[in-house]
């Protein structure tokens, strides 16, 4: 079970555990931020009941005039928690705020 939050800046320094998986692709500080400026709503964490960090999605709005869309950057979820539908339950957060 997982609670779906905005990812915030605090959440900088909380993530590690999952960063620090050799499949999840790492970026510095600034990208983060520039997400977290840009397109808040794009943000996402999922949570434990116990308060850590299980996964989380970010992700854009892209396109011109009539034709926008959403674009997921990045989504990754701690090896300890995969197999349990949060990469899922994160994409369906992320399309539903696209549409």
């Amino acid at each position: 079970m997982c609670t779906l939050r905005p990812f915030t800046c605090k959440d900088l320094f909380r993530f590690n555990r999952v960063n620090f998986d050799p499949l999840t692709e790492n970026y510095g500080t600034s990208f983060y931020l520039q997400y977290l400026v840009n397109w808040p709503e794009y943000c996402t964490v999922a949570e434990s009941p116990s308060g850590q960090i299980m996964g989380y999605i970010l992700g854009k709005s892209e396109g011109q005039a009539e034709e926008w869309h959403g674009h997921v950057t990045t989504l990754t979820v701690s090896p300890q928690f995969r197999r349990l539908g949060i990469a899922h339950t994160l994409m369906n957060q992320l399309e539903k705020i696209s549409e």
